[in-house]
């Protein structure tokens, strides 16, 4: 095995073991905002690559290396962070499960049908052994399925104070702006009901934490309140969030076949985001050639994979401060209230964890290549933060959920194994 293999499985490996711990210091707090989160999140991912591009610059030939910037790479990192924009959406509408096998298994399938088909512009890659690499892929996608059936022990959710003071008008049930609220066992038909005025706490005040665990808290809306919900925390991709979240009861039942079937397609949207925002890179490192010599000076090496860093990472950080700003104005303007906070710290961090992943995916993939890395990299993160849940958070309990992670653990390193060999 040569060194340029070796140096680059152990990058997917950084990467894979990065991208599936960036959201662990957040776990923690209470995100409450996910497009404020991002924002925060993405000056953390600027950073490392601006310390990268000034780590790399050619202090003696400052002029001609260090911080570049590539469109393709400001294109990648925008379809990143739309994709990752549109995830508490899907969540919101489908649930956690369904939402994360339908973006995960898109993500994974239309990754393998670009590097094999050669779609976006993409050189086609034949593996030496095609039905192995087929077959690996499938037990990746089998074992999305099997975490996707696993159900977390989540914390009892937190209500705002805009939750608290906002009335809702909209549903007609309620009565002088009080908010029909409908508090349901998890796994039962019964249900308590409460009508809760702007001063009300949301959560039964006579209730003990085991009970409120049994508990969920529902809403009525209508189809078009429930479908934008940008103010829902997000943890990306692979990440379960940190707790319960409201589940919305449509006023016209109807309406739930919409709702579904506008969360799939976002879902699909989202996979189809994440799988192609690397191929702006993989056509870029195809094309890409050494610069000519300038007044005699040395060659200066451009196609390093880490020279895309920065440039990948600033359009991640363009992107979301576009929809950041917008989002505030919306804010302020349309819905004439204060933005809603976040945290800045543990979110900065989860950037700056997501951008040394990011270092470790584009090196694996300019010395493994695409085809090679890229599934890798899509489902290992979920393994990871499973993991972490499992272990570290002691949110995945019972016979049942252990089973299914250990299984669903077992198919990614199998699937992982069999890409490996077939190369």
């Amino acid at each position: 095995m040569s060194e340029q293999v070796v140096l680059g499985y152990t990058a997917a490996i950084v990467a894979v073991f990065f991208f599936g711990t960036c959201y662990v210091p957040a776990k923690t707090y209470a995100t409450y905002d996910g497009i404020i989160f991002q924002w925060f999140m993405c000056s953390g991912i600027l950073m490392v690559g601006l310390g990268w591009g000034l780590l790399s610059n050619n202090w003696s030939q400052f002029s001609q290396s260090g911080m570049f910037t590539f469109p393709e790479g400001l294109l990648g990192g925008a379809l990143f962070a739309i994709a990752n924009l549109l995830i508490p959406t899907v969540v919101n509408t489908l649930g956690l499960g369904v939402g994360f096998m339908l973006w995960n298994a898109t993500n994974i399938t239309l990754g393998y049908c670009v590097s094999r088909l050669g779609l976006f512009g993409v050189s086609p890659t034949v593996p030496s052994m095609p039905w192995i690499s087929l077959l690996g892929i499938v037990f990746m996608l089998a074992s999305i399925a099997v975490y996707g059936t696993i159900k977390p022990t989540l914390k009892a959710p937190k209500v705002s104070k805009r939750m608290r003071k906002t009335k809702v008008k909209t549903d007609p049930e309620a009565e002088n702006g009080e908010l029909k609220v409908h508090w349901e066992s998890v796994g039962s038909t019964t249900s308590l009901n409460s009508s809760l005025g702007e001063n009300s706490p949301l959560l039964p005040q006579f209730a003990d934490d085991a009970e409120l665990a049994n508990l969920s808290l529902v809403r009525r809306e209508s189809l078009q309140e429930s479908l934008v919900h940008p103010e829902l925390p997000n943890f990306g991709p692979y990440m379960m969030p940190n707790e319960l979240e409201e589940h919305v009861e449509l006023m016209d039942a109807d309406a739930e076949k919409t709702r579904k079937a506008f969360g799939m397609a976002v879902a699909l949207l989202v996979g189809a985001f994440l799988s192609c925002c690397l191929v702006p890179f993989v056509n870029w490192k195809n094309r890409c050639s050494p610069s000519d010599p300038a007044l005699g000076n040395p060659i200066v090496e451009t196609c390093n994979p880490l020279n895309f860093v920065f440039s990948q990472c600033l359009g991640v950080y363009l992107t979301s401060t576009i929809v950041f700003l917008l989002y505030s104005l919306f804010h302020r303007f349309v819905l004439k209230r204060s933005m809603p906070r976040s945290v800045m710290r543990p979110a900065y961090i989860c950037g700056v964890l997501w951008g040394i992943g990011l270092c470790g995916q584009l090196y694996a993939i300019g010395a493994l290549g695409f085809d090679q890395i890229f599934p890798i990299c899509s489902i290992g993160p979920a393994m990871v933060s499973m993991l972490w849940s499992a272990g570290y958070f002691k949110e995945i309990q019972g016979k049942k959920n252990l089973q299914g992670l250990a299984i669903g653990t077992v198919l990614v390193l199998i699937g992982t194994g069999l890409r490996v060999i077939s190369m």
